[in-house]
């Protein structure tokens, strides 16, 4: 059996979910939508009527939801409204009632509820929007192909805004009132997790998927992560470096805004020791601030110091911003960054279009497979018209994990499902997560693989096609 999980330091990859942090707005669904879409910018409280049929639209589980084919609506009125439903219009209730039983399960006349509670507005919810809408593509595809043992998916998306007390209220919301069966994808920020997890824990709620980022989703009876853990994937980072990069020399700028980023440091080129053991040869590490606007000087010491592959934890935007930095010297070294670190364009950045990223679950552009395929099918029916990124793939495997789950178990409900999860041996779900597996009572198995792209052309691609490399 694959050795559990056991306690390690924090990846780079919780760089947005700490770092890209602000305080929380009141937006509801559609602005969250335009978030994931780049039609608009989160916070302006103005709806477009894009909800997704069967995702609900509440983004803060109080502001009004817009159903599909409605003109929209801003979310300000402090009223919840209802959820909506395949035709467009609106349906009462959380819809947990009717149907008949069959075998143990219940077919058709019911919905399935489940909920995402993540950080959705401020900086980290440009980043993270794209993992609910990418559960609420899920759910629409799903639907239109008549639901789950004929019963409708709901999803209901709120946005906790970096707010560890408001978190544990919509998550007891969903559970007590919304009557959730499950919390799904949800992209949250360790503190804010925190709060909420022993409440999950009590009333034994499973959480399936998120952003991956801490090692609270070690060793917890129902937290069933879809990736590899925190510290594994930074050692996947260093594998790929040390096997596809340009060069032995490495290099890191560590930002300085987060606990995570000096994890990270320390992991690879510290008291981890991850470079050495990969056989990289670290050579260079400094300090940043992601608010700085330029990296001149770093950029001239790792280019003294020989630096020929350099990492950077950090926004998408730092990354860039260093990378141009280094362009104006002459200094091109590849960058060898966390999965969470990128975004769709940032091959197509001056400086970028060689990088590698590692990907805790199957690379968000350049691989194909059927798994992949229903996925890009999917988001480019209903993710709002913007390439995706890493957090609309985590999304997708989140929902995926959900779904096997739930057409296995012999009753869709919060016990029925942990049941299910506990079955899961090595599943890799078409292809879209390293093997998982969940042990009962003690949480997820780990799993020494992680995906990895590199940039080529402006473009990603996935050159092991879309498989994970293992060690």
């Amino acid at each position: 059996m694959t050795p559990l999980r056991t306690h390690s330091t924090l990846a780079a990859v919780a760089v947005l979910s700490l770092v890209l942090t602000a305080c929380g707005t009141r937006l509801d669904h559609d602005t969250i939508v335009r978030a994931a879409a780049g039609n608009g910018q989160a916070g302006t409280g103005e709806g477009t009527g894009e909800t997704l049929p069967g995702a609900d639209g509440a983004a803060d589980g109080s502001s009004g939801e817009a159903a599909a084919g409605d003109s929209g609506g801003s979310g300000s009125t402090g009223g919840r409204g209802g959820e909506s439903d395949e035709n467009g219009g609106r349906s009462g209730g959380s819809g947990t009632s009717g149907g008949e039983s069959n075998g143990g399960k219940t077919k058709g006349g019911s919905t399935i509820v489940i909920g995402s509670v993540g950080t959705y507005s401020g900086p980290g919810g440009v980043a993270f929007a794209q993992g609910p809408r990418a559960l609420q593509a899920w759910a629409a595809a799903v639907n239109a192909k008549g639901g789950i043992d004929g019963r409708r998916v709901q999803v209901i998306v709120m946005d906790d805004g970096a707010d560890a007390a408001k978190g544990r209220s919509q998550v007891q919301e969903l559970v007590e009132e919304r009557k959730a069966v499950a919390i799904v994808a949800s992209f949250t920020t360790t503190h804010t997790l925190a709060a909420w997890k022993s409440y999950v824990e009590k009333k034994k709620v499973p959480v399936v998927g998120g952003d991956c980022s801490t090692t609270l989703w070690s060793n917890s009876p129902m937290m069933f992560s879809q990736c590899p853990a925190s510290a594994t994937a930074m050692d996947g980072l260093v594998n790929i470096g040390a096997k596809y990069g340009k060069g032995k020399k490495i290099g890191g700028l560590i930002c300085t805004e987060s606990d995570a980023c000096s994890h990270a440091g320390n992991h690879v080129f510290g008291d981890g020791r991850a470079a050495e053991r990969f056989g990289l040869d670290p050579v260079y590490q400094a300090k940043i601030s992601l608010t700085q606007p330029d990296y001149t000087a770093e950029c001239i010491q790792a280019r003294n110091a020989g630096v020929e592959l350099l990492m950077v934890t950090g926004d998408p935007n730092t990354v860039a911003r260093v990378a141009s930095s280094c362009r104006r010297q002459n200094f091109t070294p590849q960058f060898l960054q966390p999965g969470a670190t990128v975004a769709a364009d940032t091959a197509a950045k001056p400086g970028l279009s060689d990088a590698l990223a590692s990907m805790p679950v199957f690379p968000f552009a350049g691989a194909s497979s059927s798994a992949i395929s229903e996925f890009d099918a999917a988001w480019k029916k209903y993710g709002g018209g913007r390439a995706a990124g890493p957090a609309a793939a985590q999304g997708w495997a989140s929902a995926k994990v959900f779904e096997k789950a739930a057409r296995g178990a012999d009753d869709i409900s919060r016990a029925g499902l942990v049941k299910e999860l506990y079955t899961f041996r090595g599943e890799r779900f078409g292809g879209l997560t390293v093997p998982l597996g969940y042990v009962a009572g003690k949480g997820t198995t780990d799993s020494k693989c992680t995906f990895f792209m590199r940039g080529s052309g402006g473009k990603w691609t996935a050159p092991s096609s879309g498989k994970p490399v293992c060690w």
